[in-house]
């Protein structure tokens, strides 16, 4: 499990160089993730965390600093605060997102399945859908 995390860091970097990573928890927080119109920020911090049993256990949630709005609303499954806060300081919210039922398919190497960069960039498909 440990070297599968390192390996998935190791990948996440590659696209996210400024990622940080706290292992009490295992949270990894994202800076200024890009937006598409409509929201009222052009960028936002994302935070997730590798749940306990990863892979076999996929991700859950796109953890976000409060006040997040789409069009002057808040986001439909949007929870503010979360109940569960990420290590990184501050109020966050939280997107119920996951994985659709049979699209988690983790491989015997993180290259060969889903992993935790084809989670992250997954989370555009979310933001697109505004509300």
């Amino acid at each position: 499990m440990q070297e599968r995390s390192e390996q998935e860091l190791a990948l996440l970097r590659q696209l996210y160089p400024n990622l940080q990573y706290v292992p009490a928890g295992q949270w990894i927080w994202i800076p200024s993730y890009a937006l598409p119109a409509g929201w009222n920020r052009n960028a936002t911090d994302i935070a997730f965390q590798i749940p306990t049993g990863y892979p076999g256990t996929p991700p859950y949630g796109i953890y976000v600093p409060a006040g997040i709005l789409f069009n002057g609303a808040r986001p439909n499954n949007y929870t503010e605060p979360a109940n569960t806060q990420p290590s990184f300081g501050g109020t966050w919210g939280i997107f119920s997102w996951q994985p659709a039922d049979g699209q988690w398919r983790p491989g015997a190497t993180v290259t060969s399945g889903s992993n935790l960069l084809n989670w992250v960039r997954g989370f555009a498909d979310r933001f697109r859908e505004g509300q």
